[in-house]
């Protein structure tokens, strides 16, 4: 009988758990294509910050991207299949970010791109990327 309460107990517990995952909400998005290439980002309230899309991303100036006032609250980069390049410092400064997800269809990661984000703790990148800009992961002290 203790047993059956037990897993009861914790199948509520998931349930309960789950719709705080499931139900994230939009903070934030806009546009960030390259040349009219359609690529769109959002900002949910989980820190998840998205990529979506197909093309280039746009490349920016020091401190211009759309979600600079936002930057603290990223704490991953998700970059989606269609999406082939990562701009010039399209993450610079998002001292929160701790992880990046980069599909096999990103060939290139701009310049200062993910300079100075202290935070990032990991980052796999695909054999696809044959061109990494300048001072990419500059001051990044989390990654090894």
């Amino acid at each position: 009988m203790k047993r059956k309460l037990l897993i009861l107990l914790a199948a509520f517990i998931v349930m309960l758990a789950l719709p705080a995952v499931a139900n994230a909400q939009i903070i934030d998005s806009g546009e960030c294509g390259k040349d009219g290439d359609n690529l769109t980002w959002t900002l949910d309230d989980a820190g998840i910050f998205t990529v979506s899309g197909e093309g280039e991303m746009k490349d920016y100036e020091v401190y211009s991207t759309p979600w600079y006032e936002s930057r603290s609250n990223i704490k991953k980069v998700v970059i989606d299949q269609g999406v082939t390049s990562i701009g010039d410092r399209a993450f610079e400064d998002c001292y929160s970010l701790t992880s990046v997800i980069i599909p096999d269809n990103v060939t290139s990661i701009g310049e200062s791109a993910f300079v100075y984000c202290s935070g990032l703790t990991r980052v796999t990148i695909p054999d696809s990327v044959t061109s990494i800009g300048e001072s990419a992961f500059e001051f990044c002290e989390g990654l090894e």
